[in-house]
């Protein structure tokens, strides 16, 4: 049984559950001698989001929400768009505020970048507003250190792990954070200019390529001929898919784009499992090892080849791709894919990847459109299973790509993007 032992003056009758009990003595043992204050008391302002009733729009006000949070950071790829009606002036973020979620995984901050000023956030956020932007971001190393998640835990309660706004009021935080904010301000430049980056490259795409929802609505009933029927693929989604506007659209060539078969453009490796003795030490990259949202390596593991899973098998070199032939994720938002860098190069990897050599097209072109909802949709068609998705590679091939003038420029870019984010990471690591 394990067990720890509370001295008295730890213990406060105003809370006295066992998770509370426990953080709050954690935060404080970490915190004697140190001067402390109250967040409201330091505080511009505390508040949560919107409860103005929700409707998603292709465009209007960027409304930030609990899913949009990732390694303390808010990426801005997938934030979705409401109407302003209804909205209050707390509703709107500032940059420098600090956000946190309140349900769910709760308890994860982050703090709002100047491309996101004017966004608006969910009622299951809380919006912490300092008076100065450098108290700001000391008040968030403070809330990301583990005696600020110590005080963070502390306040959770119920199922959804609810944290109030009255909690984060009264949270207890130390009065001097010495030189901490340093080291977050720096990450911060990164992720902001990393963010700058990729914003950049989709206003470049979307002036050629339309990613409207309304491209992606899949008709309700259609008529097939039998010819068109498959033993392997009895789901009803693979077949309407042919009458869908997505499939439509990216059959028909205009001046300014030319669609290519995936295929003409990339060579699938093999998956053969290298020869080496089994007392080796490896280097080796499985799913986990890539971020889903920002398509980067973070980092690889470290084993002796005898005792890793027979599925490690390729050999990674510098310029190819990886991107999920299987797993949960795979065809969905979260699929998999990243190219393989200077730093990764020669590193092996799992044959849950499906290893591309690119041929006559930018890799880091490439990665991003693996990024974009036009190529998502058709992985999600190319992938087969309910819980476990496996993409079949007849029909990964048959992905249809969008040739463009600017694709070099967006190339670039994200070239760039994947720098700053593998030097993110490295810092991040470091620091951390």
């Amino acid at each position: 049984m394990q067990y720890i032992i509370i001295p008295k003056k730890y213990i406060s009758e105003k809370n006295i559950s066992c998770r509370f009990a426990i953080n709050q003595y954690k935060l404080l043992s970490d915190l004697e001698g140190k001067k402390t204050v109250r967040l409201s008391d330091i505080a511009e302002e505390i508040t949560d989001g919107t409860r103005a009733k929700r409707k998603y729009l292709d465009s209007g006000v960027k409304i930030i929400s609990p899913s949009d949070f990732k390694s303390d950071n808010i990426y801005p790829y997938n934030i979705k768009f409401i109407s302003r009606e209804g909205l209050q002036e707390k509703d709107y973020v500032k940059e420098g505020d600090i956000l946190i979620t309140a349900v769910g995984k709760s308890g994860q901050a982050a703090m709002v970048s100047g491309d996101l000023e004017g966004s608006v956030i969910s009622s299951d956020i809380i919006r912490v507003r300092m008076r100065k932007k450098e108290e700001a971001e000391k008040l968030l190393e403070f809330l990301n250190s583990e005696s600020g998640q110590y005080a963070l835990e502390s306040v959770k309660s119920g199922v959804l792990n609810r944290i109030t706004v009255k909690a984060v009021k009264d949270l207890i935080v130390p009065a001097d954070y010495r030189g901490v904010h340093i080291k977050r301000g720096r990450l911060l430049n990164l992720q902001k200019k990393a963010n700058e980056l990729y914003t950049n490259c989709l206003r470049l795409f979307e002036k050629e390529v339309k990613q409207d929802d309304i491209l992606f609505e899949l008709p309700k009933c259609v008529y097939l001929k039998q010819k068109m029927l498959s033993e392997r693929r009895l789901d009803p989604k693979h077949y309407v898919y042919y009458k869908s506007k997505l499939y439509e659209y990216i059959h028909a060539d205009s001046p300014n784009v030319k669609w290519q078969k995936l295929n003409e453009v990339i060579t699938i490796k093999k998956a053969v499992r290298p020869q080496m003795p089994d007392d080796t030490w490896v280097e080796y990259i499985n799913l986990s090892n890539v971020d889903d949202d920002l398509s980067v390596i973070k980092e690889s593991q470290k084993g002796v080849y005898g005792e890793l899973s027979s599925r490690i098998r390729y050999v990674l070199q510098e310029g190819e791709i990886i991107t999920a032939k299987a797993g949960s994720a795979a065809g969905t938002e979260k699929h998999i894919t990243a190219v393989v860098t200077q730093r990764f190069a020669n590193v092996m990897a799992s044959d849950a990847f499906y290893n591309i050599v690119p041929k006559g097209i930018d890799p880091y072109y490439l990665l991003f459109l693996f990024k974009q909802p036009i190529i998502i949709k058709q992985l999600d068609r190319a992938s087969a299973g309910l819980y476990f998705r496996t993409v079949i590679r007849e029909e990964f091939e048959n992905i249809r790509i969008p040739r463009l003038k600017c694709e070099q420029e967006i190339a670039g870019k994200m070239r760039e993007y994947v720098s700053i984010l593998e030097e993110y990471f490295h810092a991040d690591k470091k620091e951390g």
